[in-house]
């Protein structure tokens, strides 16, 4: 019996990977429907009031990833709630299918799901929007154009930082929207009193408590005299901390967040 336990967690099946797609559909579709309807009434109301003014610029693409970003998030944040409410966890825990296929399900429908779900239906809704400020005032807003360079990079930042959602709700019970902010936060808070400590110890008596005792550097000679470097090697750690940043945020992060989320989602649900 344990053989078999373990036999059917470690497979992964298309079939019931996409029955479980279904199956949450089924659940969910009245409040899908429901939130397309609220989306729909802001975007063509916010729309009209920009189209009157004659507003231009970037309308849609700001406001598609306002609704992206916030609205991903959220929803992310509630991916495992299932889990955690008792009169639900255990019809979860004892449907078909492996750890695996549950994590997946999960983790592609709040990322990839999610986003390419909200563009096709904001696509179709901003195109209605444009066709009734064309009809009443004359004036349309600039449609979406998924294929722009800004377009994807944001759209690849948002799953990227979503898997940072994704642990949240995995590790917190109740209010993970909300704890993964604070967490996120403080998280960032810590690492900027340790970078200002790390300064301190690297260059000492380059500050007066917290702040450097020199604040303005007129020439980039009186930067690196300051930091005891030549200029062209102050170029060479520049470049080498934005490409091991640029690495860990699009290479390391996501990855990390969905093994942590997985390790954390077998450990609930065992």
């Amino acid at each position: 019996m344990k053989a078999q336990s373990i036999k059917r967690n470690e497979y992964f099946s298309p079939g019931r990977f996409f029955l479980l797609l279904k199956r949450d559909f089924l659940i969910h579709y009245r409040t899908i429907l429901i939130a397309i309807a609220a989306i729909a009434g802001f975007v063509i109301f916010s729309s009209a009031i920009s189209a009157l003014k004659h507003n231009g610029g970037d309308f849609h693409l700001k406001l598609y990833f306002m609704l992206l970003y916030l609205g991903g998030f959220i929803v992310t944040s509630r991916a495992f709630r299932e889990m955690y409410n008792s009169q639900k966890s255990y019809i979860y825990m004892t449907l078909p299918g492996s750890l695996l296929e549950k994590f997946t399900e999960r983790l592609i429908s709040t990322s990839i799901g999610y986003a390419l779900g909200t563009l096709l239906i904001y696509f179709v809704i901003a195109a209605i929007s444009e066709s009734l400020n064309q009809m009443l005032f004359g004036y349309t807003h600039a449609l979406l154009n998924p294929l722009s360079k800004a377009f994807l990079i944001s759209v690849a930042a948002f799953l990227v930082i979503q898997g940072l959602f994704l642990v949240g709700a995995v590790f917190f019970k109740k209010n993970s929207f909300i704890k993964t902010i604070l967490m996120l936060t403080l998280l960032a808070i810590a690492l900027l009193i340790i970078a200002i400590f790390a300064a301190r110890l690297i260059l000492p008596g380059s500050f007066k408590g917290l702040h450097p005792t020199n604040q303005e550097f007129n020439t980039m000679r009186d930067l690196t005299e300051w930091l005891g470097l030549t200029e062209a090697r102050l170029l060479l750690v520049g470049k080498t901390i934005r490409l091991v940043i640029r690495i860990l945020f699009w290479v390391v992060l996501a990855p990390l967040c969905w093994i942590v989320s997985y390790l954390k989602f077998r450990k609930i649900e065992v």
